[in-house]
């Protein structure tokens, strides 16, 4: 490892003294509108094949220049093409400090109103009209157009993207249909340690992270060498804001309403940057803090295969989340040549939330007097999510080229806050139960298994789509949950905490202007990774005499928040059984003033001392080294090639628990593999306003932390052992894409393309018999890795502005993009089935109207049902089912320091559902968010 190290060191080394010594002329510069940069600008030398890009920031540099006059062209989409005449200094850099354009004008007469809208879009097309990979772009205030919160729902307007949602706020992005943990998430390029409550992949949680740090998104379809390429479906790259070219404040204070939840939504914003007088040193300070009440509706019928439902779960969730941002960031421009930086990074999201829940219990039906049990849960619990990161590196700009470097280090953790005290941190659940309940005989049926409730899809009465017929199980219409016959049956402590580190993430990038049409680069990249992972369920029962009831504790009860309303988008009615409950202060003193009267139940509790939840108890540690090198070659002015390879090396150390001979013995199991990642680019400009592209990569997708774990758990009752395996391989994907693009002068663009990939090594669930401990016909359930499969899909989308129709019409505007899929992978038990996560379309349609300081947008997002887990029989499939949301955004700009703007979410409220099976009428869970508005002032000076 030290000679490795030694080596690299040496590298940078020559190639520092290379750019020290490096003495021939350059021409640098910031190309702006009145108050922006200017990414994806491009800047060409009239009578010469020299042209570059502008980077994010609008900056450029053109190096080894021909000594005298030499005439610019700057073009951009929207905007005048700028001609300069400079004069090139032999051995010196020519500053040309800022350079401004302007928006095209429609026709002389015409008064040209500045849009930041149309400035957003223009800034996101222009990079994405010059990368050379596939890829979409949005602009931080194009971000701002729409009441998209968090980081997951600003791209879920990009096509081919999908979101996954936790109480009505998205959570994970999924990319052509694909599962999230095969997609790249990353921020500044690279990619974030992941914690989450239950999820033990590799899919970054995103609701922490508010819109407001961001400046661009860039969703790569397809990767070049020199990203990290550890994502089958493409990533999704996040840059944070840097410090600006002028001084900047800007101030968003809002507050809203929340339909469901009755209550308010606050958010506060402050951005303030700029530079010094010699424009060397640059800050940056950006604050978002978002703290919203919320409310969810949810009923889940849980089933055991297709014998009606065993018990039927109504819950009512009710909380408050606040989400609080930092993004610092500081550059100091040593020379011309040389900018060094320093970014820090801090995003949190707390989740203190209060849940009832009544579990109506079928499989307890009495069929002596028609009677079933009817159990509550009282449940308080404090989610916190937290990310920390800080980023030191340099851009240093050489005659033949350019270096640069970054050191960063991240932590990412999850907790439950002090509830019900510090030494208990849980998930927190005092139970009840009242039983003797009248069922209504018409909807209880055994077939041999039990008593079970039958839906109308089985031959029964219980369809959620009447709710007379849905909560018509009560045999006494006039039923009620009775506090002094809800006795205590257990409280449980269920505990996750989940952190993972990378302690360093090292990049070294060195690019070589071989020629003017050719371009070298190489570079390498190193990862330390930490992840602890630690849970426990602990049960308590009454341990003196008799157990108590609700109303013994009569003093902390109190009536269920919104529980009248429960379900009122469906005009239900069942919340009018719903008795009294325990306030949340109820919880805490019911632990306080009880734990005398306590004691833990082994056999119902699962933890490391029990012997039980070894598979949820493991340390990941994890190293990635990687190096790439690639060319970029243009053999004329309308034909590039990119063409390279990027070599991924993993080394995997897993640290779990077993058991054998009923003793816990540690257990630890290492991994290596080297992912050998060819990739072409092909890109042709028919002419400046369209591109056709091919792409054809390689990527992979590393194996998730939960299913690495080398311990498991032995189940008596069940002779089942459930456990994980630090021996699978990861999963590769050989990708082909092709896609066309026009894009309109007046900032738009039309686009087409199919993608299609071979995917080997998926990873599934997979079950066997054996021998566990001297015991025979053991069923053992761990993931594995399957044959191979494929995805197949066609993208298609439009922006367009209507200037070209007129009066009135011309002020409109849409977006609409759709993507149709298929897919088909074969489980290892023959079975032929799609992807898990991948639906046929997704589609998304916006219509805009801009005219002077008045911008309004109405956005529609639409997703398919997909498969989340597959049964064997396509009847006991678990879908998430197809989902739509309608949501506003509005603003005016009264001066040019003063914007009002409006946000309205979810208009339709259309329900999230989980169904067994191809269709709704067999649905998992059903759940409502309600509709969310929220109304504000932002100031800009």
């Amino acid at each position: 490892m030290g000679t490795k190290l030694e080596k690299l060191l040496i590298l940078v080394f020559v190639c520092f003294i290379t750019f020290a010594s490096a003495q021939k002329q350059s021409i640098i510069g910031v190309v702006l509108d009145e108050s922006q940069p200017l990414p994806g600008a491009s800047i060409k030398i009239k009578g010469s094949s020299k042209s570059v890009v502008t980077d994010v920031d609008g900056k450029f540099t053109i190096n080894d220049v021909k000594t005298g006059e030499q005439n610019l062209q700057i073009s951009y989409i929207g905007y005048e093409t700028k001609s300069l005449d400079i004069d090139a200094k032999s051995g010196e850099v020519t500053d040309l400090g800022t350079l401004k354009l302007t928006q095209k004008q429609k026709n002389i007469d015409e008064v040209v109103i500045t849009s930041t809208l149309r400035n957003s879009e223009a800034r996101a097309l222009n990079l994405q009209k010059n990368a050379i990979n596939i890829s979409n772009v949005i602009a931080s205030d194009g971000i701002g157009k729409l009441p998209d919160r968090n980081a997951a729902e600003t791209v879920q307007r990009v096509q081919g993207v999908s979101i996954e949602r936790d109480q009505g706020e998205g959570r994970f992005v999924s990319l052509r249909g694909l599962p999230p943990f095969w997609a790249s998430t990353t921020i500044n390029g690279n990619r974030l340690p992941t914690a989450e409550e239950e999820t033990t992949s590799r899919a970054t949680a995103f609701d922490f992270f508010p819109t407001e740090l961001i400046s661009y998104v860039h969703v790569n379809k397809s990767f070049t060498p020199d990203m990290e390429s550890d994502g089958i479906g493409g990533g999704v790259n996040f840059i944070t804001k840097t410090p600006p070219m002028k001084t900047e404040f800007k101030a968003t204070l809002g507050s809203g309403y929340n339909a469901k939840s009755d209550k308010g939504v606050y958010n506060l914003g402050l951005l303030y940057g700029g530079r010094t007088k010699d424009k060397k040193f640059g800050y940056l300070f950006n604050f978002a803090h978002f703290i919203r009440n919320w409310s969810t509706d949810n009923f889940e019928a849980r089933r055991s295969g297709d014998e009606g439902v065993f018990r039927l779960e109504l819950r009512d969730y009710n909380g408050v989340r606040k989400t609080t941002g930092i993004n610092t960031a500081f550059e100091y421009v040593l020379s011309p040549k040389t900018t060094f930086y320093l970014k820090g990074m801090y995003g949190t999201l707390s989740d203190d939330e209060t849940h009832y829940k009544h579990r109506i219990r079928f499989d307890k039906f009495s069929s002596t007097n028609n009677t079933a049990r009817v159990e509550l849960q009282n449940i308080h619990n404090l989610l916190i999510t937290e990310l920390t990161s800080v980023s030191l590196g340099a851009v240093h700009n050489l005659n033949k080229g350019k270096i640069d470097w970054d050191l960063s280090y991240y932590d990412n953790k999850f907790k439950y806050g002090n509830i019900p005290d510090k030494q208990n941190n849980s998930y927190y659940v005092i139970k009840y139960t009242q039983s003797g309940v009248g069922i209504n005989t018409n909807y209880i049926a055994d077939h041999g298994n039990g008593p079970r409730a039958y839906w109308k899809a089985d031959g029964g009465k219980l369809d959620y789509k009447d709710p007379d017929a849905l909560f018509g199980f009560y045999s006494d219409p006039n039923f009620k949950m009775d506090a002094s016959q809800m006795k205590f049956t257990d409280l449980e402590l269920y505990k996750v905490f989940v952190e993972e580190k990378d302690k360093i993430v090292a990049a070294f990038n060195h690019e070589i202007y071989a020629s003017d049409k050719l371009t070298l680069k190489y570079g390498f990249k190193y990862r330390d990774k930490e992840r602890n992972a630690r849970f426990s369920d602990i049960f308590y029962n009454w341990s003196n005499g008799t157990a108590p009831l609700l109303s013994d504790f009569s003093q902390y009860i109190t009536t269920q928040p919104n529980g009248p309303k429960y379900l009122s988008e469906m005009n239900a009615h069942i919340g009018n059984t719903f008795g009294p409950v325990l306030s949340t202060s109820g919880m805490d003193q019911f632990w306080f003033q009880n734990q005398g009267n306590l004691k833990i139940n082994p056999t119902d509790s699962e933890s490391i001392e029990y012997n039980k939840a070894l598979g949820r108890n493991f340390d990941v540690f994890e190293k990635h080294a990687d190096a790439y090198g690639m060319g970029t070659y243009k053999v004329n002015d309308q034909i590039t090639i990119l063409g390279g390879i990027r070599l991924s090396n993993t080394y995997t150390k897993v640290k779990g628990y077993n058991v054998i001979d009923n003793t816990l013995v540690p257990v630890e199991n290492t991994k290596k593999y080297l992912a050998v990642l060819p990739m072409l680019h092909i890109k042709y400009a028919l002419n400046d306003k369209t591109n056709l592209r091919f792409a054809a990569t390689r990527t992979f997708s590393r194996p998730n932390f939960g299913d690495l774990t080398p311990g498991g758990t032995y189940s008596e009752a069940d002779n089942e052992f459930k456990g994980g395996n630090p021996n699978l391989n990861p999963t590769y994907s050989l990708n082909f894409d092709l896609m066309g693009e026009y894009y309109f002068s007046n900032v738009g663009i039309l686009s087409g393309g199919v993608f299609y990939k071979s995917i080997t090594d998926p990873i599934f669930q997979d079950s066997f018999i054996g021998s566990y401990n001297g015991i025979n016909g053991v069923q053992f359930t761990a993931p594995n890795n399957g044959k191979s499969a494929w995805l197949g899909g066609i993208e298609l989308g439009i922006n367009r502005r209507f200037d070209f129709l007129p009066g009135f019409l011309q002020y409109f505007g849409t977006q609409l993009n759709a993507t149709f899929m298929d897919s088909q992978m074969e489980k290892p038990s023959g079975r032929e089935v799609k992807l898990p996560y991948q639906a046929k379309e997704l589609y998304n349609i916006q219509l805009f109207f801009e005219k002077k300081g008045f911008n309004a947008r109405l956005a529609y997002n639409y997703k398919g049902k997909y498969a989340v887990e597959y049964a064997e029989e396509d009847l006991n499939d678990s879908y998430y089912g197809k989902y739509s949301s309608l949501d506003f955004g509005g603003s005016y700009q009264f001066t040019k320091h003063l914007m009002l703007y409006v946000d309205v979410n979810n208009i339709l409220n259309k329900p999230l559902i989980y169904h067994f099976g191809k269709d709704e009428t067999r649905p998992e869970q059903v759940e409502y968010y309600g509709v969310r508005c929220n109304l504000g002032v932002k100031l800009n000076f």
